[in-house]
């Protein structure tokens, strides 16, 4: 019917994507410069004269006040018509469709066919969302993307998206944070970040929170607002880059330790099992390998002595996966 139709030509029109707008209108503009600075000199005026000529040609206002004398003149003129004014009405209506195609989706409520609970919800248009949503894909999370200008060409298939400000009120609360197992706050923006981790703090209280920053002070307000973990992505890229000058291969350790099919880094809470033993005791009886244990927040390798593993610890555990059982038996 043609609900079925709206709903495909919303999602033709969300294919636009803000880069290819941005490119548009760096092409209008460049044709508006080229064409002023050209017209300029074959009508032999001021270059002022020639951009003033180009801007209300490309405008489509024309007030007839500077017009091409000679046939070279007349050449540009018909050039910058047929580049400038199309590049223009193509911004404009990339513009239009984004605004036409939110407004469509929050009459239709196309945003609102969320996964069933126990979802990663994603707030935020970070460069690094695409990634992660694909890795958590990849790991059999079901993933919620919350941003203003979230294109579904950029996130893998499976990838529930709803458009809107994750800095709005309403509009988290359609993507229900309550019913998420965890949140990631990735605004490119931190005071965004910081809008976005109070209202989820205040929708949901209970909801286990991570954010993307960029400043040491944004991390430690994010911790005073009881977000679990605020990282900074070019602090661990840094990181890994300098101990790979140290050792080689320590990116490919890491790589190993977190991209391969064969085995999953879990954290799990320390059952009674396994309180009051220490790392080296765990790490000797268990079949899977125990990295290290989570207390208080903070991450013990038991490198420099084993420690114990106390009542609310949990486990940091690279687990073979099913497949990988099987194969070994």
């Amino acid at each position: 019917g043609w609900i079925g139709v709206v709903i495909f030509l919303v999602g033709l029109i969300k294919r636009v994507r803000k880069n290819q707008v941005y490119g548009l209108l760096g092409l209008a503009l460049f044709a508006i410069v080229a064409g002023g600075i050209v017209y300029s000199a074959v009508e032999a005026v001021s270059l002022g004269t020639g951009l003033y000529w180009a801007v209300t040609t490309a405008t489509t206002v024309g007030y007839g006040d500077v017009t091409p004398h000679n046939a070279a003149g007349r050449v540009v003129a018909v050039v910058e018509m047929l580049t400038a004014i199309p590049l223009f009405a193509g911004v404009f209506a990339a513009i239009t469709a984004s605004a036409a195609s939110l407004k469509l989706r929050r009459l239709l409520e196309l945003d609102r066919h969320l996964p069933t609970p126990g979802y990663v919800a994603i707030y935020g248009g970070h460069a690094i969302v695409p990634r992660v949503a694909r890795d958590l894909v990849a790991a059999g999370k079901r993933v919620v993307v919350v941003a203003t200008d979230a294109s579904s060409g950029a996130l893998p298939d499976g990838v529930h998206v709803v458009s809107g400000d994750p800095t709005s009120e309403d509009v988290i609360r359609r993507s229900e944070p309550g019913k998420a197992e965890r949140a990631l706050v990735a605004t490119s923006d931190e005071g965004d970040a910081l809008v976005t981790a109070v209202l989820l703090r205040h929708i949901a209280p209970g909801l286990p929170v991570t954010a993307i920053v960029h400043s040491a002070h944004v991390a430690q307000a994010l911790g005073d607002l009881g977000v679990e973990q605020a990282l900074s992505a070019e602090e661990l890229i840094g990181h890994l880059v300098a101990k790979s000058l140290e050792a080689p291969h320590a990116s490919a350790l890491v790589t190993s330790l977190l991209g391969t099919e064969s085995f999953v880094l879990n954290e799990v809470d320390a059952d009674l099992s396994a309180t009051g033993k220490s790392l080296a005791e765990l790490r000797a009886a268990s079949a899977d390998l125990v990295l290290g244990v989570v207390h208080d927040g903070a991450v013990d390798l038991g490198v420099d002595e084993s420690r114990t593993v106390g009542a609310g610890d949990r486990l940091l555990v690279l687990t073979r996966t099913a497949q990988r059982r099987a194969t070994s038996s």
